[in-house]
């Protein structure tokens, strides 16, 4: 099992959903405790950001939304949750 850490990026992004969009913030729940247990394939369409530095990843929120987080040892790096990885 890997051990979760984020950016302060993710936690004011999760916190806004958490606050505006309760079922989007639910899937985000889902999607870390799967990418915890299965950082690599699973749930949301894992796929290997190829143009970015590390091992890094994202997953399918939903159309607009995608989970960005990267492997570092046995540590799980979220970086984002809201918007496109092109976004920024």
């Amino acid at each position: 099992m890997f051990q979760p850490e984020y950016s302060k990026q993710f936690d004011r992004e999760y916190k806004k959903f958490c606050s505006s969009n309760l079922e989007i913030a639910d899937k985000i729940d889902e999607l870390k405790a799967d990418i915890l247990a299965h950082p690599t394939y699973r749930l949301g369409h894992p796929e290997r950001l190829r143009h970015r530095k590390g091992n890094e990843w994202s997953r399918h929120i939903d159309k607009k939304n995608r989970l960005v987080y990267e492997i570092i040892g046995n540590v799980v790096w979220f970086e984002r949750c809201k918007g496109h990885y092109n976004d920024h």
